[in-house]
């Protein structure tokens, strides 16, 4: 038996998900391996079609991992030696891997209560070195996209967004992805839209970015086989591409129903004193989609505790802020917010699949540790 099949209220949904659209996703199995259509076939490009439509952009580009997606956009950039890049250490080491794979040096700012990149302080990190900044918007909420793009056009910097948790956000009507130069989506099974596997997009508006990222994916081949560049093995697998086609079609009801969870969990737990939530759905401007519910409490350890003992699944991000790592070697940066956020930061149940009753269950029990509040 599995760790998370010992739950009441699982953390993820997946095993509910895949009983309720097995049929469309056979068939969609059924018809690629019929036809033996495995590399870069017609259901990598509609699933791109369909990204590109929904977010309002001009070129998305189908990869095989969101960590892939983030080093060759950066790749894209000519990113390499001597240039600094600006990012977060809240973030999974792929976003900070991908600039030292470049050959980069990355350069660690703080965050702020909404567990993103603390704009206030980053004009304070930039050097002449500085190439480009990547702003991780997190937990399916949105950067304040237009003060970070102020401070990059002053600075004649490049913007890379890591989107990989936000597929279907904005923000005053702006989508996550649609704002920097070149930017990354992960697709893996913890996302909002995701495949069942490792997956990836990248999306631009510049077209000789776009050809330049199609070349990197695909071994420095044209479309017509032409090979004018060493790139690289990262397609996204037209596999997967047909399942996140299936998965498409219940985007929108699937973030409709977490925004319905996160309204739940709101309100039944605002009066907790010593917790903190994060930002409501209902805020003007933003629309997060609640790829994680994240709250924030001292005695976070003996909560998590709790809330196990009593069925219910949870998630840390991260326990150790990556700059706190003694092999990654980035201790050198003094990350106060991040480093409290990682004390006491816990993600509850959310997924589409949560029914309400399981919602109260777990806002029972964490009204239990704080004594019914």
């Amino acid at each position: 038996m599995r760790e998370h099949d010992l739950f009441r209220v699982p953390y993820v949904g997946l095993k509910q998900e895949f009983a309720q659209r097995k049929q469309e996703l056979a068939s969609a199995f059924n018809n690629v391996t019929v036809n033996a259509s495995y590399i870069l076939r017609e259901e990598v490009g509609l699933f791109e079609r369909s990204i590109a439509e929904m977010l309002g952009v001009k070129h998305v580009i189908g990869v095989n991992s969101g960590t892939d997606a983030l080093f060759l956009a950066l790749k894209a950039l000519n990113i390499g030696q001597g240039d600094e890049v600006i990012t977060v250490a809240h973030t999974f080491v792929a976003t900070i891997a991908a600039i030292v794979h470049c050959g980069a040096k990355p350069v660690l700012i703080d965050i702020a209560d909404d567990f993103n990149l603390a704009v206030a302080t980053l004009e304070q990190s930039i050097t002449a070195s500085t190439k480009a900044i990547i702003p991780v918007h997190m937990n399916g909420r949105c950067c304040e996209m237009d003060a970070v793009l102020a401070i990059a056009d002053k600075h004649d910097l490049l913007v890379v967004e890591d989107a990989a948790q936000s597929m279907g956000a904005h923000i005053n009507g702006a989508y996550a992805g649609t704002f920097g130069s070149i930017n990354a989506f992960s697709l893996h099974p913890m996302k909002n839209l995701h495949c069942y596997g490792d997956g990836g997009v990248i999306t631009t508006n510049d077209d000789r970015l776009a050809e330049q990222v199609r070349l990197l994916r695909n071994h420095g081949q044209t479309p017509n086989k032409e090979l004018v560049a060493f790139g690289f093995n990262s397609r996204l697998d037209n596999l997967q591409a047909a399942f996140l086609n299936v998965n498409m079609k219940y985007f929108d009801g699937d973030i409709k129903r977490r925004r319905q969870i996160a309204l739940r969990y709101d309100f039944g737990l605002k009066n907790c004193a010593g917790l903190k939530l994060p930002n409501p759905p209902q805020e003007t401007g933003y629309f997060d989609v609640f790829s994680s519910y994240p709250i924030r409490c001292a005695e976070r350890d003996r909560l998590l505790n709790h809330l196990q003992q009593k069925g219910i699944e949870c998630f840390v991000h991260w326990e150790t802020p990556l700059h706190r790592n003694e092999h990654l070697k980035l201790g050198h940066f003094s990350l106060p917010v991040t480093e409290q956020v990682a004390r006491e930061v816990l993600s509850l149940p959310m997924h589409p699949f949560l029914e309400d009753e399981q919602c109260d269950y777990v806002i029972g029990a964490v009204k239990e540790f704080f004594n019914g509040c």
